[in-house]
């Protein structure tokens, strides 16, 4: 740990999207504190961090909204800023340098019932006036409680035929939609997967024609990354806004075999392809290669191998923090 640095986190960032930065400064750093007076006035959800050591202070953003364009607040005022969605379309003319891409991340659970109560209640009695949303503020501590501890994705043997899998149903991301169902229909259609899955039924009733790809079996966080464990591949695709989803960082973690269409975005550093995953570009594609990973279980083992590697060398939360610093 760097016992000689401060370590200052804007008070009104969003402990759900962000709790992953947090375990990484926690890794590194002793002395860490929420604060809003040494911040500028960011707009509520922020992930700001000021390192302070031996009077030199470094500013550090951490965007890891849905969004790729740039909160050019934040920006200007920090000395390093780590995007989440970094594409070269959005990167300002000017210091464009000072934005780091940092890949994928996922909300984890890192402080106990106790400590997730006095935080939210310390936090917002000590910066009410600041908080311009306070429902939400205090939910996302309590939505960080109910996530998993970052401890608790690792990989486990996968079966060899086995796959699961669920996803949201976005009215206007068609193209998300399309690729999840051409990958379900076609689990459906290999004789040799045993398939369990489809999309979460949309809670306005609206389905976008999909009433037949539907999973409406309710399941728990840990019963979903058992499940997720014991797939013999698993399937990715940029979701909201053509972001790096948080399903892409835990594949990674779990050392899965993953069958991915093309990032729109930016990884920090470059997943190739047949090494750290698959990629796909249409039904073809995606049944080609479901049909590779099942029929070559040596290859299957190199992927999850290579992509638990990968996680652990590029985003993991202390190299990240790393990273930035």
């Amino acid at each position: 740990m760097m016992k000689n640095t401060k370590v200052y986190i804007y008070g009104l960032c969003n402990v759900y999207y962000d709790s992953f930065y947090i375990q990484g400064l926690n890794e590194i750093f002793s002395d860490i504190e929420f604060n809003v007076s040494k911040f500028p006035n960011f707009v509520q959800g922020t992930f700001a961090i000021i390192l302070t050591e031996n009077g030199q202070e470094t500013k550090i953003i951490i965007d890891s909204r849905d969004t790729n364009e740039i909160d050019f607040m934040a920006f200007n005022w920090c000395d390093k800023y780590g995007k989440v969605n970094y594409n070269f379309t959005t990167l300002p003319l000017d210091n464009f340098h000072k934005v780091i891409a940092i890949g994928p991340s996922f909300g984890i659970k890192i402080w106990s019932l106790i400590e997730t109560i006095y935080f939210a209640l310390f936090n917002l009695i000590k910066f009410n006036p600041k908080i311009t949303n306070k429902r939400e503020f205090v939910a996302n501590y309590w939505r960080q409680y109910k996530r998993l501890p970052l401890k608790s994705y690792f990989p486990n043997k996968s079966t060899n035929e086995s796959v699961f899998f669920i996803s949201s149903i976005w009215k206007k991301e068609k193209e998300t939609n399309d690729f999840r169902a051409i990958f379900i229909e076609a689990c459906l259609n290999n004789k040799n997967v045993d398939f369990e899955g489809g999309f979460a039924p949309r809670k306005d009733g609206n389905n976008c024609c999909f009433d037949s790809l539907l999973y409406s079996s309710k399941i728990d966080l840990k019963q979903y990354l058992i499940n997720i464990k014991k797939s013999v591949f698993v399937f990715n695709t940029p979701a909201v806004l053509s972001c790096h989803g948080w399903k892409l960082a835990e594949f990674l973690a779990l050392g899965k075999a993953i069958i991915s269409t093309p990032h729109k975005n930016k990884m920090s550093e470059l997943l190739e392809d047949n090494v750290h995953l698959v990629y796909v570009r249409n039904s073809d594609d995606i049944e080609k290669k479901i049909r590779m990973i099942m029929s070559d279980l040596d290859f299957k083992r190199k992927l999850e191998i290579n992509s638990r590697d990968y996680f652990i060398r590029n985003l993991d939360p202390k190299v990240i923090i790393n990273k930035l610093l």
